[in-house]
């Protein structure tokens, strides 16, 4: 998440640990390794849009 976070928003680095952030947050709710988010998943997620509930 940070990574992608970084390369996406160079110039930004607040928003490159929000989504990192969002990206870890999700991940806890997958079982395994792998984290199978989508960008638009955690961009969603850093929006603000919080709802309680994943959406898939």
């Amino acid at each position: 998440g940070l990574i992608y976070g970084l390369l996406k928003y160079p110039e930004d680095d607040q928003n490159a640990l929000n989504f990192a952030v969002a990206a870890s947050c999700l991940k806890h709710t997958i079982k395994g390794d792998a984290n199978l988010v989508t960008v638009t998943e955690v961009e969603k997620l850093m929006s603000g849009d919080a709802s309680g509930r994943v959406a898939r």
